[in-house]
């Protein structure tokens, strides 16, 4: 009886850390104009080395001009981005001044239990009208 409890025990640990290892666990948010969407997920390739992004992208067509871009920890700035390039990355990638030609506002930790994370987004709108939509992370 002992030696069916303890493979049933093995095999949920087993299972247990095939799902940690597999699963692509990840914090989302939309902002409330539901113009943006940001997701902050663990990169799979292999040379990440198990680095986490925050990707920012623009959900509907309007033309907009983004000012800053800015990720935050416990209300803390952990990564911003105002400054948008334009050009040929050395492996080809090409960029434009639109700062979602490359989407990817920050690469490093995993979120840490019990903070709290945010992304903020300031643009102006057509008739140069400033935005700042803030958007939570879950």
């Amino acid at each position: 009886m002992k030696k069916k409890y303890f493979i049933v025990v093995l095999l949920i640990i087993f299972l247990g850390i095939i799902y940690f290892t597999f699963s692509n666990w990840s914090m989302k948010g939309v902002s409330d104009n539901g113009t943006w969407r940001v997701v902050y997920k663990k990169i799979k390739e292999i040379e990440a080395g198990g680095s986490w992004r925050v990707s920012v992208t623009q959900v509907d067509e309007k033309e907009v001009n983004v000012k800053k871009l800015e990720f935050l920890e416990n209300d803390k700035v952990i990564s911003e981005r105002n400054e948008f390039y334009e050009g040929r990355d050395i492996d080809g990638t090409e960029y434009t001044l639109h700062p979602f030609s490359f989407p990817d506002l920050y690469y490093g930790d995993a979120p840490k239990k019990d903070f709290s994370y945010f992304v903020i987004i300031i643009w102006e709108d057509e008739q140069g009208k400033t935005h700042e939509d803030k958007i939570e992370l879950k």
